[in-house]
Parts: structure tokens; C-alpha cells; sequence
């Protein structure tokens, strides 16, 4: 059986999308590259298991910025677009 992928492309622009709601278009390009360039993601194919690698890693990057609950929200919003959780 095979593992879901999510295209690198969909993830960024995704995380662009959402994030850019709640810290600006600016900063939204900025993170939605930067958690996977620091986990060491570079694939065009992400799994599973580094989707839920770089939702941690933004969860935490966002809430310093916007609080715990609201980064949980995007974060959220982010997952149901691109069809996982």
C-alpha cells in the first residue's frame, strides 16, 4: 500500500495562503519555506510523517507570533486543505 504524498508545491503554498491571515503576506512567505529548509526537508514529495514534522514546527513558530490558540486554528485550517486530518 502507498504512502500519501503531498506536493512540496501544495504544502507552501498552502501554508502561504492560510498563514498570510494572520501574520501578512510578508511573513507568510517567509515560514512557509523556513520550517522546511530548518528540518531538513528538500523533497518535491513530502510524507505524511514530514507534513506532520513541519505542522509541529509551524504550530510553534506561529504561536509566538499570534498565541498557542490561534497558530492551533491555522495550523488546522492548513491540514483540512490539503486533505490530512
Amino acid at each position: 500500500m502507498a504512502t500519501a504524498t503531498v506536493p512540496r508545491s501544495t504544502l507552501v503554498s498552502t501554508i502561504e495562503q492560510v498563514a498570510a491571515g494572520y501574520v501578512g503576506d510578508l511573513m507568510a512567505k517567509a515560514i512557509s519555506t523556513a520550517h522546511l529548509r530548518r528540518l531538513g526537508i528538500d523533497g518535491e514529495r513530502l510524507t505524511q510523517a514530514n507534513v506532520e514534522d513541519v505542522m509541529r514546527s509551524l504550530t510553534g513558530g506561529l504561536a509566538v507570533l499570534v498565541g498557542d490558540r490561534t497558530a492551533s486554528e491555522a495550523v488546522t485550517k492548513i491540514r483540512r486543505k490539503i486533505g490530512m486530518r
